[in-house]
């Protein structure tokens, strides 16, 4: 039984200023790299796939209930939506959002269709 409710191993490579919010479940696997300043709210997972884990950039906000699997990128001064499931590379300066994820902002700007 986990008590904090995060499954969080030591070890895992975590930059400086990284926050969790709210209280809920949250699990990084532990060859996950994640950036510095990153805000992690509840319910989120950051796992693998039989062919690697992500790797997260600086200053990114994961959302509520997302899930980030694979070997991939997320850049940095990203935002995921909540309750998004993000399978693909997310380049820098985007807001994140839907199932599976696509981007909905580009610093700012609306943005078309998939990334």
């Amino acid at each position: 039984m986990c008590k904090t409710a995060r499954q969080i191993p030591l070890g895992t490579q975590i930059g400086g200023g990284f926050r969790l919010i709210h209280y809920g479940l949250v699990v990084i696997h532990r060859n996950a790299i994640i950036g510095k300043n990153c805000t992690i709210l509840h319910n989120v997972t950051i796992g693998k796939t039989h062919n690697g884990v992500p790797r997260i950039g600086d200053n990114v906000t994961i959302g509520a209930n997302s899930v980030i699997i694979g070997p991939i990128c997320i850049g940095n001064n990203v935002t995921i939506g909540a309750g998004s499931v993000v399978v693909k590379d997310v380049p820098d300066n985007v807001c994140v959002a839907g199932n599976p994820g696509r981007i909905i902002s580009n610093n700012g700007l609306t943005a078309g269709r998939g990334y």
